[in-house]
């Protein structure tokens, strides 16, 4: 039987000088490492802005090493992405030397230890507290590193460090974790005809909705957006963003956003194919019931999913921007004391009418955008009657919009209840907002 004796690696490293900034999933290095992937099947990640690339079984099919190189160099400028780079027998030394900005290629790991020779030991990313130890021994260089007794290193790094050495110089095993790209829904599907009517093409897309929902059960896992993408013969592409409230893999709720969209949508031409492809997948998190399912478990599941999926067609109907939550803020100024937040966790509403500060002062759960003037000087009369009061709030003397109020819980003539201030300064009356 023969035997096959495995070729050495080689390897690719490039340092990003910055990183790409991007707003959205996956990160910026996983961006890069799944563009590096076609050059080859082995890709490391180096945090924070670094790859290692094995290229070995790449050069068949893209030629020469400088060759390969050039190309791999070649494809981050063509992104816009700068990077430092160096291919070297070991992924420690090709790391060493693209930090260092030498446009090396070593292929020999017997000539590997004399390249590396004259790098500062700051190449190698190690603690401060390591690289300061070394300088007290006066070492600055690589090369001063290598010549001190193997013995004396082990004594005062440890065993591990001599280990480090070896991996550099392609002396001993340097094992890596290989980059794995996140596993995304992404699904094509031709039409046998064009297709001009909303309506038809939600019936049209309902298979792929289904495969994509069983695609995301196999796996346990659920998105928070969708992404679909209609062609048309002789029009731009229509694209739509199916939005969630929360992480789900349900093809109800699925459909139930997607006809939101579809009911709002006009077609410039009929539909010739559809794009359908996932956000990131995020692990499914269920909620606990006892062994038989008990009601008052099932009623609150039902609840809060019917929730969700109210949540989710606000947003298809109104735009996501025009559904919110409210996360509260620690600022005594009422306007100030709270901010919006896109991304919703559904909790109970408080059983009064109002928030409580304190143990009998209430606030209103809605407030005006800006407070009305009521009354210039005196209070309002006639129609309104102060029930509680006052509650003074005088705050934000240190920047530009500092207050000094007296607030109180008014009653209007018609029963609404409202919560209103005097200003300090002016004596001027404001509504700010309404009791439920």
């Amino acid at each position: 039987m023969p035997v096959y004796a495995r070729s050495r690696p080689l390897w690719y490293a490039a340092v990003f000088s910055p990183l790409p900034a991007t707003g959205s999933s996956p990160e910026p290095l996983h961006r890069l490492a799944m563009r590096a992937q076609r050059f080859t099947s082995f890709v490391s990640l180096e945090p924070p802005g670094a790859l290692v690339l094995e290229i070995r079984g790449s050069l068949r099919l893209f030629g020469p090493l400088e060759s390969l190189k050039n190309r791999i160099d070649a494809d981050w400028e063509e992104i816009g992405v700068r990077a430092r780079s160096a291919v070297a027998p070991s992924a420690p030394a090709a790391l060493w030397l693209a930090r260092a900005g030498e446009q090396a290629l070593i292929e020999d790991p017997a000539a590997l230890a004399a390249a590396l020779s004259h790098l500062p030991i700051g190449c190698g990313a190690w603690d401060a507290k390591r690289l300061e130890r070394l300088r007290a021994i006066g070492v600055v260089c690589l090369g001063d590193l290598l010549r001190l007794p193997r013995a004396g290193l082990a004594r005062r790094f440890g065993a591990d460090f001599i280990d480090e050495l070896d991996a550099l110089c392609a002396r001993g095993p340097a094992p890596r974790r290989a980059f794995v790209a996140p596993e995304l829904f992404h699904e094509r599907c031709e039409f046998e005809v064009e297709i001009d009517r909303t309506a038809m093409l939600s019936v049209a897309l309902g298979p792929m909705i289904e495969r994509c929902a069983r695609f995301l059960r196999e796996r346990q896992a659920g998105v928070r957006r969708l992404r679909l993408r209609l062609s048309h013969r002789a029009a731009p592409a229509t694209r739509l963003t199916l939005g969630f409230a929360g992480v789900t893999g349900d093809a109800r709720r699925f459909d139930g956003v997607l006809a939101e969209h579809l009911s709002r949508l006009t077609l410039p031409a009929p539909v010739r194919s559809a794009l359908l492809a996932s956000g990131p997948l995020e692990r499914l998190s269920a909620a606990t019931l006892d062994a038989f399912g008990a009601a008052a478990g099932r009623d609150a599941a039902g609840a809060h999913a019917g929730a969700l999926q109210l949540i989710e067609r606000l947003r298809a109907r109104l735009g996501e921007k025009a559904v919110y939550g409210v996360s509260a803020v620690a600022e005594h100024r009422p306007e100030a004391a709270s901010r919006r937040v896109h991304a919703l966790r559904l909790v109970a509403a408080p059983a009064a009418d109002g928030l409580l500060v304190g143990e009998d002062v209430p606030r209103p759960v809605w407030l005006l955008q800006e407070p009305v003037l009521l009354a210039p000087r005196a209070a309002p009369a006639g129609d309104w009657r102060v029930e509680q009061g006052p509650e003074r709030i005088e705050s934000g003397w240190w920047d530009d919009a500092g207050i000094a109020r007296d607030y109180y819980v008014a009653r209007h003539a018609h029963g609404a209840r409202l919560w209103v201030f005097q200003e300090r300064r002016s004596g001027g009356w404001y509504l700010h907002g309404v009791f439920a």
